[in-house]
């Protein structure tokens, strides 16, 4: 493959694509033909989403295949991880195939499935990771540094404000939590957003103008 079609041209179409949607954006009003015309473009993302995804899963399948064959670490999971896997995806072309309308809607019976078998062992996971996090806070309320200790504070004043016990000790605990919880928690959520959005942009212009190829993956091979 010449390096015209690896490297060149998809740095090509990043930038057109790229561009007409900046227009698009910035300079077409919602609801104008020249706006809705790009609004097509968006539409490569579903198909992107769907071969991913198909990818994705022949990749999953072929790496618990691999490690079931070569009796490896958790080998009996991997069992449970394709049964689980192609059992929903005959569920789900079960209900597309019955009922067409469960193109846009999900079957009851693949509703059902996921909010009472996935959701459950979702929260069950989340529930072990409780005494994770309490580990963790223990470690990490020492009192070793000047950062430490604000965090004890803020971490003690926040769970007795949260906790029933913490009003019953003093009816102002619970008013201090919330302050902690709407300003400088706020303050610094809208901070950390600001920087992600400013990393965004600048690693958008860096793609448009071809610097950053590394979706393009290794320069060689």
């Amino acid at each position: 493959m010449s390096l015209v079609i690896k490297r060149y041209i998809p740095l090509v179409i990043t930038f057109l694509m790229g561009i007409i949607m900046v227009i698009a954006t910035y300079f077409f009003a919602p609801g104008t033909p020249a706006r809705d015309a790009t609004a097509l473009l968006t539409g490569s993302v579903d198909i992107l989403v769907v071969m991913a995804g198909v990818i994705g899963l022949i990749v999953l399948i072929r790496h618990h295949s691999v490690n079931i064959s070569k009796r490896g670490r958790f080998w009996k999971y991997s069992i449970f991880t394709i049964i689980g896997v192609i059992l929903y995806l005959i569920i789900g072309l079960y209900g597309v195939a019955t009922h067409p309308q469960h193109l846009m809607y999900a079957s009851d019976l693949f509703a059902w499935v996921y909010n009472n078998i996935y959701v459950s062992m979702d929260m069950t996971i989340f529930s072990l990771l409780a005494f994770f996090i309490a580990s963790a806070a223990y470690r990490a309320f020492r009192l070793r540094s000047l950062e430490a200790s604000i965090l004890l504070i803020v971490g003690a004043l926040m769970l007795l404000g949260r906790a029933p016990v913490g009003g019953a000790i003093w009816e102002g605990l619970p008013t201090i939590a919330t302050w902690l919880l709407n300003v400088p928690n706020t303050a610094g959520n809208r901070a950390i957003t600001i920087g992600i959005a400013i990393g965004a942009i600048l690693l958008a212009i860096r793609q448009l103008m071809g610097i950053e190829r590394g979706y393009l993956g290794p320069e060689q091979q």
